[in-house]
């Protein structure tokens, strides 16, 4: 329930334009190669998943809030585990006419095509009786959305049943130093 609340609160403060976004210059490929590595210490009991990285090298930097990224890709990291029994959940990383890419896809259950454009609205969920297994608020995917939106970038979600879910989302490319 506090989850539920917490994310009900920040959702409120992202639709009314309070939370505040620090955007700065980020190196994006340190920041989720940290946070990869945290959820692979949580799987090494699990070997039926793996976590794979590719990031560049020479990516360019974005110009985001780090908070706000981490959020973005901790909640995209989360559900992809959350509906991944087994297989991979890959992270790639690319830069493209001045964006920054960063992919979250998994070989999990997948979401049915007539489904996918709801899953950005807050509270839906593409099959209920998944909820008891998932624990999710039914907020994460609309508050990604909105935080990645408010740093000027977008979101997109591709999924397959019985393949998995791809979101990407784009932000834009820090000016040089």
């Amino acid at each position: 329930l506090q989850r539920l609340v917490n994310d009900l609160q920040e959702l409120s403060k992202l639709e009314a334009g309070y939370l505040p976004i620090q955007a700065q210059r980020v190196e994006l490929c340190p920041l989720i190669t940290a946070l990869v590595r945290t959820f692979e210490d949580q799987l090494t009991n699990s070997e039926s998943v793996q976590i794979q990285l590719h990031c560049p090298t020479d990516l360019p930097a974005v110009y985001a809030d780090p908070s706000r990224i981490e959020q973005i890709i901790i909640n995209l990291l989360s559900n992809a585990l959350r509906y991944t029994d087994q297989g991979t959940v890959t992270v790639d990383l690319w830069a493209e006419a001045k964006r920054v890419y960063v992919s979250v896809k998994d070989t999990g259950i997948g979401i049915v095509a007539e489904d996918l454009p709801y899953v950005f609205e807050r509270f839906w969920r593409a099959d209920r009786s998944r909820n008891r297994r998932s624990g999710g608020t039914g907020l994460g995917l609309t508050i990604c959305r909105r935080l990645v939106e408010i740093q000027g970038g977008e979101i997109t979600v591709k999924s397959q049943v019985n393949v998995g879910t791809d979101f990407t989302f784009w932000l834009p490319q820090a000016p040089p130093p």
